[in-house]
């Protein structure tokens, strides 16, 4: 639609977008009075504070102070601009963006979309060629891993055929430029600067996909004996493998539903595991489990089961797994099948049931290092079990509970045969020597939300609401009479920003003053959305009004008194008295009383 503006545009995708809706796809939300209430998808916690005005369109934690509207959301969520949050509100719609925009950012934009358009294109040569004579040895080896055609088509596997140049070729065939699919990391130069070739070739191709389900990357697993067995995509322009888990956007409603998600190593282990029917199955793609992936999972659940191979590699793989599950206070248990085993031969011998069996009865944390610890040290003797105590120790003072810490250092006594008080004695140990090395990083500045006065809370409720629908000329005039000087700083910034809008015809509500405002600055608005007080109208406002002005004159009358005690002279000591009688008179006839002089 040319000659919209992309204000015009940002709100004919606001009124589309249901923030409860949104926000429901990834918080499972509950009614909470007037709200909607759910545990905050951005920090860890049990208790749910955070909370959704589905009227007013905002959202706000009171646990961190996250907050804003639908946009805000969907940025913070997945990682992305504003801009894009819009634009990503908008596909869904089927909203199309103004086409007037700045030079850069559309240049930018285009770059953007034409790597996911040429990611999606690839996608579907890889699945093509799977189903062609040339993926004949790629189906036989599928077929010998016990996954069929409707899983290859349920889970979008591909084929990268053996040759150096098919997917360059074809893709440039249909229009895409080399630049492009060096951006994607689809193509790699020739060393020398002699051309371009594909990266994956000869793999069975598994597509990554984002947290709003778009393919962003590949990973691929050989059919022959040579190696890298897995080849993972490059980070680019679109994909960053740190935020990014295999499967996490198809089973968000199947963790969400389940309570649990279930971790493994490889991508072959994700869709064995989910084709027999094992659900919430997500995997690393080719890099270590890291802190944004254990938020992606806290968004979502509060345990999570680690199941990778039944060799040592594998329960040392679980063990550095652990620390950042454990640090985004997620419950973190571990599965294990058959020594020399993976996931997936549990799956292909017994089946989904063998599979339930082993992810039901995982061990907790406790348990797995206690049985860890017993095969890397000899426990039987003083040093075995100093050694194994320290390796634990390393995992239990992660935890955010001192409660949960106590309870673990109790069971790791008895596993070790270990008196607990001693346990609980070098667990306090270690947890302070942590805390000495945090130490530099908590000069952080606090987000603690500081309050509003009683009647500046108030007038930003009254003129963020009823002054913005109901009151029109008359919340004008109020707002002009305020003493704008006995004001916080941010009170007046907000209500300066509604008469500006207002002069130009436009009812702000709160949320439009934060946005105004922007910065950490805004939540502090937003938060006066989710007070549990009925909406104030302009009586009350009025009353705000006459609060400040007595604060002002009781102020000043203060003031006037203590430079009366110390001005000697007749002359300017009449003239302070003279002042503070007037002052008098004035509070006295802001409560209606009669004035006596």
């Amino acid at each position: 639609m040319p000659g919209r503006s992309f204000r015009d545009y940002v709100e004919e995708v606001r009124a589309a977008s249901d923030i409860t809706d949104v926000v429901g796809e990834s918080v499972s939300l509950r009614k909470g009075g007037k709200d909607m209430v759910g545990l905050c998808p951005f920090h860890q916690e049990k208790t749910p504070s955070f909370r959704v005005d589905p009227v007013k369109g905002v959202f706000f934690c009171f646990g961190c102070n996250a907050a804003g509207d639908v946009f805000s959301f969907v940025s913070q969520l997945h990682g992305i601009s504003f801009k894009d949050a819009v634009e990503m509100l908008g596909e869904r719609h089927g909203i199309s963006p103004p086409t007037q925009r700045a030079p850069e950012a559309q240049a930018a934009e285009r770059k953007r979309r034409r790597v996911l358009e040429a990611l999606e294109a690839a996608n579907a040569f890889f699945q093509s060629r799977l189903g062609s004579p040339d993926g004949a040895p790629a189906r036989d080896y599928l077929a010998r891993r016990g996954i069929d055609e409707d899983v290859v088509r349920r889970f979008g596997l591909g084929f990268a055929p053996d040759a150096w140049d098919g997917l360059l070729r074809h893709l440039c065939g249909r229009g895409y430029e080399v630049e492009t699919l060096l951006d994607a990391g689809l193509v790699i130069p020739r060393k020398g600067g002699r051309g371009n070739y594909d990266r994956f070739r000869s793999r069975i191709t598994f597509p990554i996909r984002d947290t709003a389900a778009r393919t962003v990357s590949f990973g691929g697993r050989t059919i022959s004996d040579s190696e890298p067995k897995y080849l993972n995509g490059p980070e680019s322009l679109v994909y960053s493998k740190s935020r990014v888990l295999f499967r996490y956007s198809e089973v968000a409603q199947e963790i969400r539903k389940g309570g649990r998600a279930v971790i493994v190593e490889g991508y072959f282990d994700a869709v064995g595991l989910a084709a027999r029917g094992v659900p919430a199955v997500v995997a690393v793609c080719g890099t270590a489990l890291g802190s944004a992936h254990a938020g992606l999972l806290r968004r979502l659940t509060e345990e999570v089961v680690l199941f990778l191979d039944g060799d040592r590699a594998g329960r040392r793989a679980a063990r550095r797994a652990m620390q950042p599950l454990i640090e985004a206070g997620l419950g973190v248990r571990v599965a294990l099948p058959p020594e020399g085993e993976d996931p997936d031969d549990l799956a292909r011998k017994g089946g989904l049931a063998a599979v339930m069996e082993c992810l039901d009865g995982a061990m907790d944390m406790p348990e797995f290092l206690v049985a860890e610890a017993k095969r890397e040290f000899d426990v039987e003797t003083l040093r075995g079990k100093v050694s194994a105590l320290e390796m634990i120790l390393g995992h239990l003072v992660l935890l955010p509970s001192s409660l949960a810490r106590a309870e673990a250092s109790d069971r790791v006594a008895d596993g070790l045969g270990v008196k607990d008080d001693i346990v609980r004695e070098e667990l306090q140990r270690a947890a302070r020597q942590r805390r000495g090395k945090l130490q530099p990083s908590l000069g952080a500045p606090d987000t603690a939300r500081p309050e509003f006065a009683r009647s500046e809370a108030v007038l930003l409720r009254y003129f963020g609401g009823e002054a913005s629908t109901h009151d029109g000329e008359a919340a004008v005039e109020l707002a002009k009479q305020l003493p704008m000087a006995a004001l916080s700083h941010l009170c007046r910034k907000a209500i300066e920003r509604w008469l500006e809008a207002r002069s130009e015809n436009e009812p702000w509500t709160l949320r439009q003053m934060a946005d105004a405002i922007s910065g950490p600055e805004a939540q502090q608005v937003l938060a006066l959305a989710f007070e549990s007080a009925a909406e104030p109208g302009i009586e009350e406002a009025r009353g705000c009004l006459l609060t400040l002005r007595e604060q002002g004159l009781k102020a000043r009358l203060q003031a006037v008194q203590e430079e009366i005690d110390k001005t000697p002279g007749t002359d300017a000591r009449d003239r302070l008295v003279q002042e503070m009688f007037r002052l008098g008179r004035a509070i006295q006839e802001l409560h209606g009383a009669p004035s006596t002089g």
